[in-house]
């Protein structure tokens, strides 16, 4: 699975921040799930990282996939309309959300390729989205995963969400959702120029335009726990 692509990245950066069309259509998991039943929804939904087709004005590419919303479903092979919405604004992430999820892929998403790492990375993902409350955890606050995941996953989502709360942890990609009123809401990643803790190295296929998207259940909308 190709985890970026140059088109992408050059396409994404020359639209504008305000909310920018685009169709997406997932296919499938890239390396499995993990069953899981948290706080934010009734039943147990897939956390995994996804694949599919991105298309952004005229330019088709492969992505891999983590989902933003919980409470909203999908149907694989499905294409659907989003928006890209900017940090801040009317259905973007806020500025600390968005400054936690940069983190998170800063220190763990280039390297997802297992089963773990990929449910470990969506659990995290929600924890940082969805808790209100201002310690980051899967055990405690609004939300809190319940039941499901392994141990191995549960300890690493929880040892990269310590990570990234620590102060000074790094941070060389952003990140901005895309939008859909009536269907789960995705996160991209881009890299930031000019990063002073980044070291200069060759760019990679796997890190110079990364679009990382997810979905939180095989098809069916989340509804929050009563």
């Amino acid at each position: 699975m190709i985890r970026s692509a140059l088109a992408l990245l050059a396409a994404l950066s020359a639209l504008p921040a305000a909310a920018t069309p685009l169709t997406l259509r997932l296919d499938g998991f890239a390396y499995g799930y993990a069953a899981v039943d948290t706080s934010a929804q009734s039943g147990y939904i897939g956390a995994g990282e996804f694949k599919g087709q991105i298309t952004v004005d005229g330019q088709t590419s492969s992505f891999l996939t983590y989902c933003t919303d919980i409470y909203q479903g999908f149907s694989w092979g499905t294409t659907y309309s989003h928006e890209r919405v900017a940090t801040g604004t009317a259905h973007g992430f806020t500025l600390r959300q968005e400054d936690l999820l940069g983190k998170l892929y800063t220190l763990a998403g280039r390297e997802v390729d297992t089963t773990n790492e990929s449910a470990a990375f969506q659990l995290a993902v929600w924890e940082i989205v969805t808790e209100t409350g201002p310690t980051l955890g899967l055990l405690s606050g609004n939300f809190y995963l319940e039941l499901g995941a392994t141990t191995a996953q549960r300890s690493l989502a929880s040892d990269w969400l310590a990570a990234v709360s620590a102060a000074g942890a790094a941070k060389q990609f952003g990140a901005e959702r895309l939008y859909n009123s009536s269907a789960q809401d995705f996160v991209v990643f881009t890299e930031l120029p000019n990063r002073s803790n980044s070291l200069p190295r060759a760019p990679e296929p796997g890190t110079l335009a990364l679009v990382a998207l997810a979905g939180a259940g095989l098809g069916l909308a989340s509804r929050r726990r009563a």
